[in-house]
C-alpha cells in the first residue's frame, strides 16, 4: 500500500520516463558497437570496400532497428506526456517492456549476420513482435485505470494510433512464419510497420 502511494506521486513519473530513456539510449549505443573495426590496418582501399560491402547487411538490421527504437521512444514519450500519474503496476509494466526491448541488439546483430537465415529474422521478428507487445501492455492498462485522460482516449488521433498499433503488431507477428518463406519479405514487412509507426506523430 505505501509503495503503491510511493509511485503515484508525480515525481515518480519524471523519474521513470528518464531510467526508460537512458536504457533506450543505452540499447541504441549497444546497437552501433556491434560494427567493430578489425586491430590491424587495411591494406588498400579496395580492401576497405569490400569490409564496408560485407558488412552492408548489418547496416541494414542496424538501420531497421534503430528506427524501431525511434519510434517507440516517440510512442513512449507521448504515453508519458499523456499520462496523468503513475503507479505500481504501471511501473512493472514498463520493465516487462525492457526486458522484450533489451535483446534487440543480440538479435540485430544475428540477423544482421545471417540475413538469408530463416531462423535468424524469424528470432529477430519475435523480438520486434514482444516489443510491440510489451508496449501494448502498457497503454491497455493506463486506458483501464483511466490513467489518460477521457478528452484523448475519444480523440479521433487516439483512434487512428490504436489502428495503427494493432495492424503494426498483427504484421510482426505474420513476419515471424513468413521468415521461413523469405527472409526479404520479413525485413519488407519491418520497414513497413516502422513507417506506419513514424507516420503517427506528425499527424497527432
Amino acid at each position: 500500500m505505501i509503495m503503491s502511494k510511493q509511485f503515484s506521486e508525480e515525481k515518480e513519473k519524471v523519474r521513470l520516463e528518464t531510467f526508460i530513456d537512458a536504457i533506450l539510449a543505452i540499447i541504441i549505443t549497444i546497437l552501433v558497437l556491434e560494427f567493430k573495426v578489425p586491430e590491424e590496418a587495411f591494406s588498400s582501399d579496395k580492401e576497405i570496400k569490400s569490409f564496408i560491402w560485407h558488412l552492408a547487411p548489418s547496416f541494414f538490421s542496424y538501420g531497421i532497428s534503430f528506427a524501431t527504437i525511434i519510434s517507440l521512444w516517440v510512442d513512449h514519450h507521448f504515453l508519458f506526456r499523456t499520462i496523468q500519474k503513475v503507479d505500481i503496476r504501471f511501473v512493472f509494466l514498463n520493465f516487462v517492456f525492457i526486458l522484450f526491448l533489451s535483446p534487440l541488439p543480440f538479435t540485430t546483430a544475428l540477423a544482421g549476420r545471417n540475413y538469408d537465415s530463416s531462423y535468424a529474422v524469424a528470432l529477430v521478428a519475435i523480438n520486434y513482435f514482444l516489443m510491440n507487445l510489451g508496449f501494448t501492455f502498457l497503454w491497455v492498462y493506463a486506458l483501464r485505470k483511466k490513467l489518460i485522460p477521457d478528452s484523448v482516449a475519444t480523440a479521433n488521433f487516439f483512434k487512428r494510433d490504436t489502428i495503427i498499433s494493432i495492424s503494426g503488431g498483427l504484421f510482426l507477428l505474420i513476419s515471424i512464419p513468413i521468415a521461413y518463406v523469405s527472409p526479404y519479405i520479413s525485413f519488407a514487412l519491418f520497414i513497413i510497420v516502422i513507417i506506419m509507426h513514424l507516420y503517427k506523430p506528425f499527424f497527432r
